[in-house]
This record gives C-alpha cells, sequence and structure tokens, in this order.
C-alpha cells in the first residue's frame, strides 16, 4: 500500500512539469549513452574508410533488430516480474529472472548463427561495392556472433529495474560507453603498439562495451535457473509479454531496412547520408525520448484514477515541450546541415547528398513530435491497438512504399517521404485523440459522482474462504450470495473493486471494466499496460486483506490464483450449457438471442485473458479447482450442492471451521 500511495501522491498531485524535471533528465542520459554507441563507431570510421561509414549504415537495421529481440525479452520478464512483486510473490518473480538468462542465451545462439550464415547475403542485396561488402561482412558478423554481451546485458538490467534498480544499470551504460569510446581508436588505428585492424576494430570496440556493461549488472541481475519444469509456462508469459515490443522494434528494423534497398538504387553514397541522418537523430531526439518515457507512468496513472483533465494537461506539456526541443534540431539541420556531415566524412557527394537530405528531413521534425507522441500516450491509458497501428502506419505503411514513390522523380525528391510520413501519422493520432475522447470513459470523468461511500472490509469468524469464478450468463454472482446468507458471512463482488479504488486512489470504476474495456484483440497488450497492472496489484491487496479477516465469498478476480497458498481455501468454478447461458442473459440483461450469444463469447474471452494474464494458467482448468458445477440445476439448488460440499469437506478434514 506504501508504494501505491506514494504514486498517488507524485503522479496524481504533483506539478505535472515538476515531475517531468524530476524523472527526465536521469532517463535523458541513459539515452545520450546509449547513443554514444551509435555516434562513436561512426565518427571513427568514417576517419579511416568511406566504405566503412557506408559498411555501419547498412549493419544499423541488423543492430536495431538485435536491441529488439534482447530489449523486447527483457520487457517481457520485467512485466512479469513487477506483477509479481506488486502482490508480494518473490519467489515467483525470481523465477522468471532466473529463466530469463538461459532463454535470452538462446535467441542469441540462434541469431549469431544466422548472421554468421546469411551476412555475405545480405550485404550483396545492400550494394554492389565489393569493398563495401567486405566491410559489411567483417563488421556484421563480429558484433552479432559476439553479441551475447547486448543479450544479457539487456535482460539483467531489466530485471534490476523490476527490483528499482536503476542506478546500477546507468553505471554499466556508462562504462560500457567509455570501454567502446576508447578502444575504437586504438583498435582502429593501431595506437600504443595495438594492430590496426580498420572496421574490425570498430566491431571489437563495440561488443567489447557491451560485455563489459553485462559484467556490471551481472552480479546483481542474474538469478539461479528455476525447474526445467517451469520453462514452458514462464517462457510462454515472457514472449506472451514481451512480443508486442519485439514487432514494435522490429518494424524500425524493416523500414531502415527498406529505404537503404532504395537508396542503393541510386549510390552507396546516398545509403551513407541517410545512415549519417540516423547517427544525429540519436542525438537530437534525445529530449524527445525521454519525454516519450517519463510522461507514460504519468498519464497512466491518471487515467486509471479518472482525472482525465490532467491526461490532457499531460500530453499537452509534452507535446510543446517536444516541440520546442525538436526546433533546435530544426534549426541546425536546416541551417548547418554541411558542417553536420563533415563530423563524420569528407566524401563530398555524401556531403551534397546529404545536405538536400537533412534540409528536408529537418521539416519532419515539428510534425515528427506528435507522431511520436501519440502512440505513448495511447499505450499509456491501455489503448495497444490505437498505440501499435499508428506505430504500424508510420513504420510499414509510409516509409517505404512512399520512399519508393518519391524516389521514381528522383533521388532529391525521396527526402520528401520523412515530413510527408510525420504528417500523415500526426493527422491519424489527432483522429485517434478525438475517438478517444469522445469515449464515455473520458467524456463523463467530470459527472462521477464521488459522494458514493466508502465500502469496508467486515470482519468474520475464523472458517472458510470460498472462491467463486463463473461463465457469463450462469449466475455465479447470484449463487455466491445465497451461499453467503446461507453461512452468514461477508460476501464481495463490487465492493472489491470499491475497496481496491479506496486502497490506490484509482477509479473504481476503471477496476470494475479492466475485461469489459480489453479490445477483442492485443488482449495481452492491454492487460500489461502499466494503468491495468497498477489496478491489478491493487485488487490483488485487497483480496488479500478480506481474506485475513476470516470466513467470506469473493467472486471473480482470479481470487482462487491470488489465494491459492492460503489455507482453507474452497475453490469453485460454475458453468452450464450455452443455451441455459443465453436465456439467462437475455432475462437478466434485456439482450437479444445474437447480442446475448456475442455478449457470452467477448465476457468469457475477456476473463480468460484476465485471468491467463496474471496467473499464466488456463481459465476454467479443472485442475485447479476443488469443484465444478452445472448451475442450470437453478440457482437455489446448486447452491445448496456447494453448501453439501461444505459440509462433507469439513467432516472429511475435521476442521473446527466455526461454521
Amino acid at each position: 500500500m506504501e508504494k501505491t500511495l506514494s504514486e498517488s501522491q507524485f503522479f496524481g498531485r504533483e506539478k505535472i512539469s515538476k515531475i517531468l524535471l524530476k524523472i527526465a533528465p536521469p532517463v535523458m542520459l541513459a539515452q545520450l549513452i546509449q547513443a554514444l554507441y551509435n555516434i562513436v563507431d561512426s565518427l571513427f570510421v568514417g576517419q579511416y574508410s568511406e566504405a566503412g561509414l557506408t559498411a555501419l549504415s547498412i549493419i544499423y537495421p541488423i543492430q536495431l533488430l538485435m536491441i529488439a529481440l534482447a530489449v523486447g525479452t527483457g520487457v517481457g520478464i520485467n512485466t512479469a516480474m513487477a506483477a509479481r512483486y506488486g502482490v508480494g510473490k518473490r519467489a515467483e518473480a525470481d523465477d522468471f529472472a532466473g529463466a530469463g538468462t538461459p532463454l535470452i542465451g538462446g535467441i542469441w545462439l540462434l541469431f549469431a548463427v544466422g548472421a554468421w550464415f546469411l551476412m555475405p547475403a545480405y550485404a550483396r542485396m545492400s550494394t554492389n561495392s565489393p569493398e563495401v561488402i567486405a566491410n559489411v561482412v567483417t563488421y556484421g558478423r563480429i558484433v552479432c556472433v559476439f553479441s551475447f554481451g547486448l543479450f544479457l546485458e539487456s535482460i539483467w538490467t531489466k530485471v534490476l529495474q523490476a527490483n528499482g534498480d536503476m542506478k546500477t544499470p546507468m553505471i554499466a551504460q556508462i562504462t560500457g560507453a567509455l570501454t567502446n569510446i576508447i578502444f575504437d581508436p586504438l583498435l582502429i588505428f593501431g595506437m600504443f603498439g595495438l594492430p590496426r585492424m580498420g572496421i574490425a576494430g570498430a566491431a571489437i570496440a563495440t561488443v567489447a562495451g557491451q560485455i563489459v556493461a553485462a559484467f556490471v549488472v551481472m552480479k546483481r541481475g542474474f538469478r539461479r535457473s528455476p525447474a526445467k519444469r517451469l520453462y514452458p509456462k514462464l517462457a510462454g508469459e515472457i514472449f506472451r509479454l514481451g512480443l508486442p515490443n519485439i514487432l514494435m522494434q522490429s518494424a524500425y528494423t524493416f523500414y531502415i531496412f527498406g529505404l537503404n534497398l532504395i537508396l542503393s538504387g541510386f549510390s552507396d553514397q546516398a545509403v551513407t547520408a541517410l545512415g549519417l541522418y540516423y547517427k544525429w537523430q540519436t542525438f537530437f531526439f534525445i529530449p524527445l525520448g525521454a519525454m516519450q518515457t517519463c510522461i507514460v507512468p504519468v498519464i497512466s496513472f491518471n487515467y486509471a484514477a479518472r482525472n482525465i483533465r490532467r491526461c490532457k494537461k499531460t500530453l499537452i506539456i509534452a507535446i510543446w515541450f517536444g516541440i520546442a526541443l525538436m526546433a533546435v534540431g530544426t534549426l541546425c539541420f536546416e541551417t548547418i546541415p554541411g558542417p553536420l556531415l563533415r563530423v563524420f566524412t569528407s566524401d563530398q557527394q555524401v556531403i551534397e547528398i546529404g545536405q538536400i537530405g537533412f534540409r528536408f528531413i529537418g521539416i519532419s521534425f515539428i510534425p515528427m513530435v506528435t507522431s511520436l507522441i501519440f502512440p505513448v500516450f495511447f499505450q499509456a491509458v491501455g489503448a495497444g491497438l490505437k498505440s501499435s497501428l499508428l506505430t504500424a502506419v508510420r513504420t510499414v505503411v509510409l516509409f517505404v512504399p512512399l520512399g519508393y514513390l518519391f524516389s521514381r522523380f528522383g533521388l532529391n525528391w525521396f527526402w520528401l517521404t520523412y515530413p510527408v510520413t510525420e504528417v500523415i501519422t500526426t493527422v491519424a493520432g489527432a483522429g485517434f485523440y478525438k475517438s478517444f475522447l469522445a469515449h464515455p470513459y473520458v467524456r463523463n470523468a467530470p459527472m462521477l459522482d464521488k459522494s458514493r461511500p466508502d465500502p469496508v472490509i467486515r470482519p468474520s469468524k475464523p472458517g472458510v474462504i470460498i472462491t467463486i469464478a463463473r461463465e457469463h450468463g450462469s449466475s455465479g454472482k447470484q449463487i455466491g450470495k445465497l451461499v453467503a446468507e446461507e453461512l452468514g458471512i461477508p460476501f464481495y463482488y463490487k465492493e472489491m473493486t470499491a475497496l481496491a479504488a479506496q486502497e490506490s486512489g484509482l477509479d473504481r470504476e476503471f477496476i470494475s471494466d479492466i475485461n469489459k474495456n480489453a479490445p477483442r484483440i492485443l488482449y495481452n497488450l492491454y492487460l500489461s499496460t502499466r494503468a491495468v497492472r497498477l489496478a491489478v496489484t491493487a485488487q490483488h491487496k485487497i483480496i488479500e486483506k478480506i481474506a485475513g479477516e476470516g470466513s467470506c465469498v469473493i467472486v471473480g478476480r482470479a481470487a482462487d490464483y491470488v489465494l491459492k497458498d492460503w489455507p482453507d481455501v474452497v475453490r469453485i468454478f460454475i458453468y452450464a450449457p450455452k443455451q441455459y447461458r443465453m436465456s439467462r442473459v437475455m432475462e437478466v440483461y434485456g439482450d437479444t438471442l445474437q447480442e446475448a450469444e456475442e455478449n457470452i463469447s467477448r465476457s468469457d474471452k475477456a476473463r480468460a485473458a484476465y485471468y491467463h494474464s496474471v496467473s499464466g494458467s488456463r481459465w476454467g482448468d479443472r485442475r485447479r479447482y476443488d469443484l465444478l458445477i452445472d448451475s442450470s440445476l437453478g440457482m437455489e439448488e446448486t447452491a445448496a450442492v456447494i453448501l453439501r460440499f461444505l459440509e462433507k469437506r469439513r467432516g472429511r478434514r475435521t476442521l473446527e471451521t466455526g461454521l
């Protein structure tokens, strides 16, 4: 409760600008350090060889793919661990952390073997120059085969971050960057008696920095491997949670690769010019990237607390702040593109191509602010489908097709791809934002009734805790209430969400409607968002508090899983034939036949997705329940069967339940 309350006070009440100024600098420093990896290699390689500089531009998409696999898997581990820590399941969290190292080792091995054999074909696909091909193969094989440092560091960093340790990963990144910076000139140019290795030296310096960073986080981030039998379940949840991040990050790989292929039809120098833009982009985008990261917890918390005004204010501040910062990049790209390019190269053709390209791209920086912030906003509020669509539209639908289209008119026209893409993505994002504002949850937020009395947890006599999971339309809620009344113990259903809202500072309707708000696709992406995880954690804490007060009946919210280690818990699953359930839904809710069928299907899928998200297990699996019962017997008769089962169970176990 302490952590939740601190979030309520910080994200829910603190001045937004103060929040961003407090949490942005460490993020900006981390991103600056990461940018050095991209810039330093190009800086020294450009002084050594123009062909080597082109090779780095060609390899860049492959490096992005490695990062997508490593970081995406790490995000899956981090999310799973954070969910377990939130409800006090530290041992389960450590199982996920322990499984991470072997899993990422397997991914690295597959990637390394594939890269070694496919690198020559990839190089020939990207250029016709024998010198550039040789450099691509040399650099690419080294950074891919010896990338185990990158993969391991990404996993162990996410493990530490799940434990709240942000300092050690920062030290690792700084140490790795310094290692790369020091060894780059020494190995490329053969200084102080070291061999002159050229582009191979740049690759060795890069992987050396990654390995050093991995060693820094290894001591605190490494966990022992769990039992082998747990791996299928652990791996399934890790990749289920991490896959959306992997796919979104991979999209950048394929669009840059596609643009490289288009430009290779003109010249290697055009490919180099594009690569140099992305080197500078990593530098100029640091403040914007930090802003994207920092607004997520602020928007997520306030959306879950239904403080929509604060969500909108955070978005507006982020956009204006981003525009002010990116205006600096626009000014530099429009006024001094030549000096920016000469930092890396003296090739006059690259400079001539890049000057035109940089000026076109510079125009795109202002609309790029909104095209990049809108997807982050929708991710923060749990609208994962909108966020994914905007990212896919920008990286897959627009960049490469528009690049190909404009390239048909000449190289100079190709660069128009960037401002056009950002403007279209911004317009699409604004359209999604308009529909977001029209949603009843958002539109009706000011009219919430805050005068409703807060519920309380009612103490009860020691005895049995009954959890009821049920199919939609099976009357499980009504049956649970009958059982509670007969036993004279508290009944919790809607009360749980209100208590969780009281505990966390979140909105009770948001907590209540987690399943209903989940989109029909991307359930897992929605259920892993920060706002939803806050609500889930609050519910789990309340379920444990309720159970701690004695006998009760709890309906829904995966209570059987939350209390799986508690004694004297009876887990019941209520089901019924579909026709019976459709009849009940039509009777209770006034649905038509078609509506009843659709709502039953949607509700059961949502409940199953929710249960799997919090437990990693299948909802309705008979092995997880003490009693499964068909409620088509009738509500009273079903309740009577449950009561008889409880009586027999009490007799068998000879327990003093007090009932």
